[in-house]
């Protein structure tokens, strides 16, 4: 049988359960409620903001890459051999850079720092093709300078807030134990 609840002649039947007022006003006191201690949130905002926002700039930045590719490809004499190989950076980053911002996501979001540890070596091989991007490729425009340098931009913060948010992950974990 459940608690608060009376055998009746029909069946159950409620039993009234006093409240903090009717206890008052007969007189009597509650049992006080143990309250659960509080955690505090390790999570970063920050990070989570820019990891947010770094994966919109990354599909801009991707969809542009390739128009910006099919435009040199169609209007640049471009050596067949290295615009293959730099298309294909392009294909490669995006098979890196979407498991790199979601294991960020995680630890930051778990409070585990061995996600975001492994996302910053993930993001080893993505700054090489940026810089790769910016200043080696066989035709660097404009528009290669400036999508290049915000997305350089975007990981260098995301790469400082992890480093951050781990480093607080760990320390807690530490002194917890």
């Amino acid at each position: 049988m459940q608690q608060g609840m009376m055998q009746g002649p029909v069946g159950p039947t409620p039993v009234p359960v006093p409240t903090a007022q009717a206890a008052a006003a007969a007189g009597q006191q509650l049992a006080p409620q143990q309250k659960k201690p509080r955690r505090r949130v390790l999570t970063s905002l920050t990070l989570q903001i820019f990891i947010f926002f770094g994966a919109w700039w990354d599909v801009f930045y991707y969809v542009l890459n390739i128009l910006v590719f099919v435009y040199k490809g169609v209007q640049l004499p471009y050596p067949k051999r290295n615009f293959d190989m730099e298309f294909c950076f392009s294909w490669l980053w995006i098979l890196i850079e979407v498991p790199r911002l979601f294991l960020e996501s995680k630890g930051n979001k778990t409070e585990s720092a061995g996600p975001i540890f492994f996302s910053f070596f993930l993001a080893l091989p993505i700054l090489g093709m940026y810089v790769y991007f910016v200043a080696f490729q066989t035709y660097v425009l404009k528009i290669d300078q400036i999508l290049n340098g915000a997305a350089l931009a975007f990981i260098g913060l995301q790469l400082i807030f992890g480093l951050i948010a781990a480093i607080r992950f760990l320390m807690t974990a530490r002194f917890q134990a």
